[in-house]
């Protein structure tokens, strides 16, 4: 399950050009949002035998942060079958955490280019 947003090349691109100190400020809070967003996610899967919950990572390529449920069902869960209704978990974990990320990103490149 992938979850993109609109215009996030031109961000970063903006960034990777801007002060090296804006680069590693947009950085932590990259990793920052993510952490959170990982742990809202586990707060809010389904628990059976706790094997979804604690196979919900995150990795930091570039740029990116990466939330993954690594459980071969946990798309299901997400989304739902024809049999039975999902149980979202990842989906309103990036939304809630979304309105924090955007403004600590835009208190970053404020800071940049004052």
């Amino acid at each position: 399950m992938a979850i993109k947003w609109q215009g996030m090349e031109k961000l970063v691109a903006t960034i990777s050009n801007a002060h090296p100190k804006a680069v590693e400020q947009s950085l932590e809070v990259l990793k920052n949002n993510g952490e959170k967003t990982k742990a809202l996610a586990k707060k809010n899967a389904p628990v059976d035998t706790s094997f979804l919950k604690d196979h919900i990572t995150t990795s930091y390529p570039g740029m990116e942060a990466h939330i993954h449920a690594e459980a071969g069902y946990s798309g299901y869960q997400e989304y739902g079958t024809r049999f039975q209704s999902g149980t979202p978990f990842m989906r309103p974990a990036v939304e809630e955490i979304q309105p924090q990320f955007q403004k600590d990103m835009t208190d970053v490149m404020k800071g940049a280019f004052k």
